[in-house]
């Protein structure tokens, strides 16, 4: 029902095109002579015809990707393994060190972000706000809790993780929803209707960073130096990320500007 909808959302101006053509039509053959209707039906089909190009070249507020059939991947950047898995018809996320993203919503600020997921071994992790695949936040989920990290010019910070009441089965499928609002991060994991985890997070504005020095010859030596630096995760697109032998599945990726 769920795909139906969104189908009848992405093509909602193809269907008001052709039934306003074919009620213009239908009342100009009716009530005029055939001159007149053939150039009103020609006209107000070529003014839908602008109109719906109009609408689907601009930018979009939602997207849809079912990652249901080999392919599907074209619209995703990254590295690692992101491929169809055919006899669970999804996609898994496994031996992806950098992760893959959705570049289309790159410039969006406050979305949110639906999947459907399986944890195959270890944890999922899920993206948030990137900017690259260098600079970004995400949330990895294991059975029995979150663990939010920031991803900063390649190195990692791990804040404080939050554990389930009850622990997730690695043999079912989850509703996982994502809601990034400015700073605030809502992250809810289901069941079917029933609420596992509904936890809201703060994407810090500053953060300490420890950077090692380097000798002469580039080498790092043990003296570190601790630096205040300001992040600025406001915008960026979703994504997904398993490195080495952590591995998950996901289908059926909704995503909506707010």
């Amino acid at each position: 029902m769920r795909k139906l909808k969104i189908f009848i959302r992405q093509y909602q101006y193809e269907f008001l095109a052709f039934l306003v053509n074919v009620v213009t039509a239908s009342l100009a053959f009716l009530f005029t002579n055939q001159g007149v209707a053939f150039v009103l039906t020609i006209a107000v089909f070529t003014i839908s015809i602008f109109v719906v190009i109009y609408f689907k070249t601009k930018d979009k507020d939602f997207y849809f990707a079912s990652l249901d059939k080999p392919g599907s991947e074209k619209d995703w950047v990254g590295r690692g393994r992101f491929a169809y898995v055919r006899n669970e018809n999804c996609f898994e996320i496994t031996d992806s060190h950098a992760g893959y993203i959705f570049p289309k919503t790159a410039n969006w600020d406050d979305y949110k972000f639906e999947c459907e997921f399986k944890i195959v071994k270890m944890s999922l992790g899920c993206i948030v706000r990137a900017m690259n695949l260098s600079n970004y936040v995400m949330y990895q989920i294991f059975y029995d809790k979150v663990k939010p990290h920031l991803r900063i010019n390649g190195e990692w910070i791990v804040t404080e993780e939050n554990t389930f009441d009850e622990n997730l089965k690695p043999d079912l499928w989850y509703k996982l929803t994502i809601i990034c609002e400015k700073r605030s991060v809502r992250i809810n994991i289901k069941d079917g209707k029933s609420s596992l985890f509904d936890r809201h997070f703060i994407i810090p504005p500053q953060i300490g960073v420890v950077y090692r020095e380097v000798d002469e010859k580039g080498k790092e030596t043990k003296r570190e130096t601790k630096l205040l630096q300001n992040i600025d995760f406001d915008f960026g697109s979703i994504g997904f990320r398993n490195h080495g032998e952590e591995r998950a599945f996901v289908r059926n990726v909704y995503l909506e500007m707010l």
